[in-house]
């Protein structure tokens, strides 16, 4: 399991795509942040270096307030980066310092970047840091060259023993093997360290393959340009998001998890046993594992803990099963009712919804007593109107949709695996 801010996975699966922003007026870095915002960009990277107002920190901190404010759902990294490691800033190395902490303890911003080498005692900085509640990138620079393997292993390593949340490598390359170096140590570091957030690039033209390529090698950042680039060999980020969506549905095209949604006595466990039989996968019952794991039914569970502590137990369980591969999951049918259980299931898998008209389903649950949301009110009606109720949150779920009236359960399976 990786690192979760706001919903998006920082250390597993596809990378994160974060987009710099290298404004140098107030007005114009909040109207950048806004329309990245309504693209729906996953990461924000404000270059504070690049601000003129910068020696200001009241000025600083009143675009912070802003940006916080109109990036709910966009993870935003507040990035000064020295000259020496490719910036344009030049403030004194205390003065870097104090701005950090300042920052981090306004709790505006989701990622705070540390220069390793240019910052004055690191380690105790990210201790400060932290105990400030800010998350932490670590973060080294080479413009000229590729260090030896053993070199820019020792830095990643250096960096996590500072504890540092992200430990983030770019280096320069002269020659594609220095390329292919770069690749293997962050190969080599992720498979020792699978819990530790890592990012590395390789820089220019020459190195554009390292920015594609984290989901193989273990890089869970690359970084994209909407307009002006803040470093070299930056792609567009809307072509880079399309080869990473690419590639991501090449790496797990087989591997991907299949989601069943639906309204209770749609099929979802019959389905689910039919598509097993075709597939050999593992079948997980998100009602069952939640049954175990408290010891009771589910009539049970929302009897003496409640709705809201259920609803909890489920988003916390489908956060589990996005981490896992090759799985059959039958829902309970409130899971699509969460936001975060719904860009889980996206992101790890292919949802599919199965529809019934509310005259089958009731035919199906009519003699069902662990039903608790229909307790009393059995009747076609009340399934019609709860159904209404949840349709807004099954159309932002679904992948695929597949009907489930007067059909078998081997029809159904084999529709959804041709278009799974």
């Amino acid at each position: 399991m990786g690192l979760n801010i706001k919903g998006h996975e920082l250390g597993s699966g596809k990378p994160i795509c974060c987009v710099p922003i290298i404004a140098a007026t107030a007005p114009e870095i909040i109207a950048q942040a806004k329309k990245l915002a309504l693209e729906a960009a996953q990461m924000i990277e404000w270059r504070i270096d690049w601000f003129e107002g910068l020696q200001q920190t009241a000025e600083v901190l009143a675009v912070l307030e802003k940006l916080s404010q109109c990036l709910p759902h966009t993870i935003l990294l507040v990035t000064y980066r020295s000259g020496a490691q490719g910036g344009e800033g030049c403030l004194e190395k205390e003065a870097v310092t104090d701005l950090l902490l300042t920052i981090a303890g306004s709790h505006t911003a989701d990622l705070l970047d540390v220069e390793l080498y240019e910052s004055e005692q690191p380690e105790a900085l990210i201790r400060r840091l932290h105990d400030k509640g800010a998350v932490v990138i670590a973060s080294h620079h080479n413009f000229e060259l590729t260090p030896p393997a053993d070199e820019m292993t020792d830095i990643l390593e250096t960096m996590r023993a500072a504890d540092a949340d992200i430990v983030k490598l770019a280096v320069m390359p002269n020659r594609m093997t220095d390329v292919t170096r770069l690749l293997s140590v962050t190969a080599q570091f992720h498979e020792q360290h699978p819990k530790q957030p890592l990012v590395t690039m390789s820089m220019g033209a020459m190195g554009l393959i390292s920015r594609v390529c984290g989901e193989s090698f273990g890089s869970c950042i690359t970084f994209g340009a909407d307009g002006a680039a803040s470093a070299p060999g930056q792609m567009n980020k809307g072509d880079l998001e399309i080869v990473l969506d690419k590639l991501h549905q090449s790496i797990t095209s087989d591997k991907r998890n299949i989601y069943l949604i639906g309204f209770m006595g749609t099929g979802k466990s019959t389905v689910s046993k039919e598509l097993k039989n075709l597939t050999g996968r593992t079948i997980v019952d998100t009602d069952e594992v939640l049954e175990a794991r408290a010891g009771m039914s589910i009539p049970q569970i929302f009897d003496t803990m409640g709705e809201a502590a259920f609803r909890q137990m489920e988003s916390e369980l489908m956060t589990e099963l996005s981490e896992r591969t090759d799985l059959i999951v039958s829902c309970g049918g409130g899971v699509i009712l969460r936001e975060e259980n719904r860009m889980s299931m996206k992101k790890s898998g292919t949802v599919v919804l199965l529809t019934a008209k509310p005259e089958s389903i009731l035919d199906r649950v009519k003699n069902d007593e662990h039903r608790p949301l229909l307790a009393g009110k059995k009747n076609v009606e009340a399934i019609a109107e709860l159904i209404a109720q949840r349709q807004t949150n099954y159309d932002l779920a679904k992948d695929v949709e597949v009907a489930t009236d007067d059909r078998g359960a081997i029809d159904i399976a084999q529709e959804i695996l041709q278009n799974v």
